[in-house]
């Protein structure tokens, strides 16, 4: 059993579950868990287990049959390659359409999942009987497949403002929103808005948090998936743009994951509420696991995905 093998190496190290759980930043009670088989690691636990252990997480993992190692795949390098291809039916496809699909309909985006696939898929759209679909909501989900081709090209680079800013830009060009003067896509903000219930910072003081949070988040050494969900957490709370902050926020996520090697993730629409919950208590000082777990949650449901289409690559 995995679990066995999590506490032989550790009984071999002469190392109690209350020292191991302090490198994992869990409690004793977990590490029980993971050697009982109630509870299965996520990635990022993997990690520092095969880590601690000098040994692969495939070695970890490997048992009577052989265990899918996603430490050998480079995720970024798969979607440019795919993308290149025009590969249909994989992990940049089903990326494309998941993502479009789930970060516009936490928003509001009334397109089906099924529309959402054929516009990727034909450029065209599928109207189901006497359905009526808004055209901000079919420009912007086209204009989030292009957006995330352009952070595909641009994952490797150093997040700056301008990037984010043309982030926006993609997302919100050709909409109603870009015909209103005040509005300023690709700019940020120039009249108050909120997020949920949550004040955001004051359209006068955006440059200046704005400023603050990228000096911060780009003097970090060594960037790991929870500097990641700090920086979404702050960015939203900043809510820089007049609208479209929640999607770029969690395009900011994915890039930023590439860019470190970390397995990105995208928060399902099935998750909002989890997830709108996680960043009220987040932003207002409260519990930080509620969204560090809704993200390593995503992260997991991700995994699934690479493991699908890429189990023999």
């Amino acid at each position: 059993m995995f679990g066995e093998k999590i506490k032989l190496y550790r009984e071999n190290r002469k190392m109690t579950q209350n020292e191991v759980a302090d490198i994992l930043g869990v409690s004793s009670a977990t590490i029980s868990k993971y050697e009982s088989g109630a509870l299965e690691p996520n990635i990022e636990s993997l990690k520092r287990l095969a880590e601690l252990f000098e040994i692969s997480i495939d070695e970890l993992l490997n048992d009577e049959e052989k265990k899918f190692d996603i430490s050998k795949i480079n995720v970024l390098d798969i979607l440019r390659e795919q993308k290149e291809m025009k590969l249909k039916g994989n992990l940049y496809h089903n990326t494309q359409i998941i993502f479009a699909y789930n970060t516009n309909h936490i928003e509001g985006n009334q397109l089906t999942e099924d529309q959402t696939r054929y516009i990727f898929e034909t450029n065209t759209i599928l109207f189901e009987s006497e359905t009526v679909a808004s055209v901000d909501d079919i420009l912007e989900t086209s204009n989030h497949f292009k957006l995330v081709d352009y952070m595909i090209v641009k994952a490797e680079e150093t997040l700056t403002e301008d990037m984010i800013k043309e982030f926006h830009k993609i997302l919100k060009e050709g909409t109603a929103d870009s015909r209103k003067e005040w509005f300023k896509v690709g700019e940020y903000k120039q009249v108050v808005n909120e997020a949920g219930s949550t004040k955001t910072t004051l359209p006068k003081y955006v440059q200046r948090d704005m400023a603050k949070l990228m000096e911060w988040y780009n003097s970090l050494a060594k960037i790991t998936i929870k500097d990641i969900i700090e920086f979404h957490a702050r960015f939203e709370k900043i809510h820089p743009f007049q609208d479209g902050n929640g999607r770029v926020g969690r395009i900011i996520i994915f890039k930023e994951c590439l860019k470190n090697n970390i397995i990105p993730f995208i928060i399902l629409d099935k998750d909002k509420v989890f997830y709108y919950r996680g960043l009220k208590e987040y932003q207002n000082g409260g519990e930080k696991g509620y969204l560090i777990d809704t993200c390593l949650n995503a992260q997991d449901q991700y995994i699934k995905l690479i493991e699908y289409y890429l189990k023999d690559y």
